[in-house]
């Protein structure tokens, strides 16, 4: 490994991993590096820097995982997860934006027909476009089958889309999106279908202000008798569900290697404050109960990060790796939110000021145990897997 990043391999936690990925890391992290007093802005004025985006495709983000032969990268599961890492490290709401935009890329990707990857596939890993995907309704999200919004068919062939998608990321300044709608409500999930929608075509967004990754929109997208083209199904016509499901467990381990770059950056900023923080005439760091607090964030940390590697290590030798992803979210987004806490505790009463990287940390872990199947769908589907009884139906 020497030499392939010059002082970033001094980074204790690529020490296993191979040199070209250990490249893909140090260029991200460079770029990350310098966003510092964009977070701060962005985060106050719950704004997405568009700006960014292509910047963060030329480092690998987005087009990471697409194959060579569609414009992307070809990387592989391991390297597309420590690129996630790396951006919840630095800025949680990188991580959401970015995550979301690598499901809609890998979607076109699998299923699109070469004029949808021409129209929409190309400029997007190319930054010049921004996608989103929806799937949940206010009564549709654990349940994704129980999808509500109507998709019409035309007799010239195509469909009047009409419905209410909600907390859906990106929405608000992407210009594109997927939208999984059923063409016929008696048909259960075999109804459900994506289509490709346009800002252009007339649906509408409304942002919802939320607590975490301030700087990433989340919104209502309202489609009131939105037509489009046959040419706008994506995949085939009563596939949709299994078509997201296509992206499922790279969504799952994009989240947990999140959560672990969440609580690294929890341990690097508590090692530094008890170090150079004083009470009662020494540092904190001598104090016992501060050292057990930090010894806990770093041990949760470094399993958290060897779940998720092995998952993706999964991944990539073309194992069903259904569980051990559950398994990795479920644990990921719990420790990220258990040590963002003891980070926010260790900090005192500066961790709960706003603006305070470890208050933004602890907000941000805390939405990480929603997306992507939350803690406890993570927790049934893990159950089934190893009881043979599912507790859902």
């Amino acid at each position: 490994m020497s030499g392939a990043t010059g002082a970033l391999t001094a980074d204790p936690t690529w020490d296993l991993l191979e040199d070209d990925t250990i490249v893909i890391l140090g260029r991200a992290r460079e770029y990350l590096s310098g966003l510092t007093d964009l977070i701060e802005e962005c985060e106050r004025d719950r704004r997405f820097p568009a700006e960014i985006v292509r910047p963060l495709v030329d480092v690998g983000f987005i087009r990471g995982p697409i194959p060579i032969s569609d414009g992307g990268l070809g990387l592989t599961h391991l390297q597309s997860a420590s690129l996630m890492e790396e951006a919840g490290r630095a800025w949680a709401s990188i991580r959401t934006t970015t995550n979301i935009m690598t499901l809609v890329a890998e979607l076109l990707s699998h299923a699109g027909t070469p004029d949808q990857k021409k129209e929409f596939l190309t400029p997007l890993l190319s930054g010049d476009r921004l996608g989103w995907f929806a799937i949940t309704e206010r009564e549709a999200g654990s349940d994704a089958g129980a999808v509500a919004t109507r998709a019409e068919p035309l007799p010239g062939g195509g469909y009047r889309l009409s419905g209410v998608k909600s907390y859906i990321t990106n929405a608000n300044h992407g210009d594109f999106g997927i939208v999984l709608a059923t063409v016929d409500p008696n048909l259960g999930s075999r109804g459900i279908t994506a289509f490709l929608v346009e800002r252009s075509d007339g649906y509408r967004t409304i942002e919802h202000p939320h607590m975490p990754v301030r700087a990433v929109s989340s919104c209502d997208v309202e489609l009131d008798r939105v037509v489009v083209g046959p040419d706008r199904v994506l995949g085939e016509v009563g596939r949709g569900l299994s078509l997201a499901m296509h992206g499922v467990n790279g969504g799952r381990l994009n989240v947990s290697a999140g959560c672990v770059g969440i609580a690294q950056a929890c341990l690097d900023a508590s090692r530094t404050h008890v170090t150079t923080r004083k009470q009662f005439g020494k540092q904190l760091a001598e104090f016992q109960l501060v050292q057990k607090m930090v010894v806990d964030i770093a041990t949760r940390t470094a399993a958290a990060r060897e779940l998720y590697r092995s998952s993706a290590r999964l991944l990539d030798s073309g194992i069903d790796a259904r569980v051990a992803c559950s398994m990795a979210k479920y644990f990921c987004a719990e420790t990220a939110v258990a040590v963002a806490t003891e980070a926010v505790q260790v900090h005192g009463a500066i961790g709960l000021t706003e603006g305070h990287p470890v208050e933004r940390f602890f907000r941000d872990a805390r939405e990480a145990t929603i997306p992507e199947g939350t803690s406890q769908m993570q927790i049934l589907q893990i159950g089934r897997a190893l009881l043979g009884v599912s507790a859902l139906r």
